[in-house]
């Protein structure tokens, strides 16, 4: 139970619900702040607008009387300024929500205040002098609430409309109260949904491990559902899909690779055993043993040609081999090449030609390119018709790139076996059944050096048969 606790802790799905989970408690935090600082500068400028048209309309209704208050003599009307100036401003004080306090001053007299001022002994007078100052204060005796007031000096009166700030702390009390309230049940309700979130959008990973978890060497032919989406799960099912058909070509490569190379080295080592065998279980003279030990070197020399290039092109699959590039004189470089396949081609009664007119330096592997033109030159000699003629040419092309041609006359290639003749161990049909020795190695050697110098290799195998291979750097 532990376990899965923990691994269930350790899952993308948990994470990402908590994830979910944290980012909506932080938007809800924010959003909350937002409302609770939007709505407090709202409702305290609100109250500074009300107090500020309050004094005014107190001022306005005052100042048209022309009444000197600093001199009033009570009569029987009004007995008193208060009783004047409250009939005065009866309809802004008592009609206007936030009268709480108000209070008057005609130069240094206090000629009006509200009742609650009275009954506290306060006086609000400013002496800052200002036209016009809104001011919040704290006042134990007034109200247990901070207040906020507006004072008004204009023409030797001084107007304070005041107003505790009580309705809009219960105002932002309330939403306090409300979001406590509500944060909770939408913090479940983002765990829930991101949960659900979480499991549903994971689910199609799911049903791919699942699938990878039954795909194994024996059923690489199986692909993973789901491809067709374009989306993120979609394209990585495609691209699963893309990786075991390469896993799926690599291994029918190496096993393709693997049965070829077995039947080749299948064939010189019967044939060593056979002779050895015989040559054990009969007498023979001293010209026979001769004979079978020249058949031997011959089998041993052809082995060690297969496994030469068998290590070759296992270097180049693994990217071992590294190419080393110097400049060099090309056709001083083919003729010490071809010299050393001239007792090949006079064992089979082939003329070697070297066709080179310019003298062309190009930079290229030495060790490389002696191995491409060995093993063209060799395939050439082989695959040639009896006393034939193989034709080497050197050139250059309008492009800056040299190439190097070599042509014998042969049996047709058709054009669809054109790319296939590089391939492993490919043979033509009529070539196997023809006493050549090859073990289809050759052309792929070719193909590989050509790839390493990055140049491209061309195959023309006309009706007047003669097959040209084209090398060009």
């Amino acid at each position: 139970m532990l376990n899965r606790v923990k691994t269930f802790i350790k899952s993308t799905r948990f994470k990402t619900t908590i994830w979910y989970s944290l980012i909506f408690l932080v938007l809800e935090i924010v959003i909350g702040s937002v409302i609770y600082i939007d709505l407090s500068h709202s409702l305290n400028k609100q109250l500074d607008l009300s107090l500020i048209q309050q004094a005014e309309l107190i001022y306005k209704f005052v100042s048209e009387k022309n009444v000197d208050f600093y001199n009033f003599i009570p009569d029987s009307i009004y007995s008193s300024t208060d009783k004047l100036i409250y009939d005065l401003v009866f309809e802004a004080v008592a009609l206007n929500p936030t009268n709480t306090f108000i209070q008057i001053q005609y130069k240094d007299k206090t000629i009006f205040q509200t009742a609650n001022l009275k009954h506290s002994y306060s006086n609000l007078s400013d002496t800052s002098g200002q036209a016009e100052i809104i001011k919040t204060f704290f006042d134990k005796n007034l109200s247990p609430h901070k207040i906020k007031a507006v004072v008004l000096n204009r023409n030797n009166y001084q107007i304070i409309a005041a107003f505790p700030i009580s309705r809009i702390n219960r105002a932002l009390e309330s939403l306090t109260d409300l979001y406590l309230i509500i944060a909770p049940i939408f913090l479940l309700i983002s765990v829930v949904g991101g949960g659900f979130i979480a499991v549903k959008s994971l689910s199609r990973i799911d049903a791919i491990i699942e699938k990878t978890q039954y795909i194994t060497t024996q059923n690489l032919e199986e692909k993973i559902s789901g491809d067709e989406f374009d989306d993120e799960y979609g394209r990585l099912a495609r691209t699963m899909n893309d990786m075991i058909s390469r896993i799926k070509k690599s291994i029918d490569y190496m096993n393709q690779f693997s049965i070829s190379a077995a039947h080749e080295l299948k064939t010189p080592l019967t044939i060593l055993r056979g002779e050895l065998e015989l040559a054990l279980r009969s007498e023979m003279t001293p010209i026979e043993y001769k004979e079978v030990l020249q058949s031997n070197l011959d089998e041993t020399l052809r082995l060690i040609n297969i496994v030469e290039k068998l290590f070759f092109v296992s270097k180049t699959d693994h990217l071992q081999l590294k190419i080393n590039k110097e400049k060099m004189e090309l056709k001083s470089f083919l003729l010490s090449t071809i010299e050393s396949m001239r007792k090949i081609a006079q064992e089979r009664n082939i003329k070697l030609n070297l066709i080179c007119e310019d003298v062309i330096y190009a930079k290229i592997d030495a060790g490389l390119m002696k191995e491409l033109i060995y093993n063209l030159t060799e395939n050439a000699i082989k695959y040639s018709d009896p006393d034939g003629i193989v034709n080497i040419q050197l050139g250059k092309r309008n492009s800056g790139k040299f190439f190097i041609s070599v042509s014998n006359k042969s049996e047709h290639i058709p054009r669809e076996l054109h790319n296939k003749i590089f391939e492993r161990f490919f043979r033509l049909e009529t070539s196997r059944n023809r006493n050549t020795g090859g073990a289809g190695l050759g052309l792929s050697v070719v193909k590989s050096v050509v790839d390493l110098h990055g140049g491209e290799i061309e195959v023309d195998s006309g009706k007047n048969g003669f097959n040209v291979f084209t090398v060009v750097i």
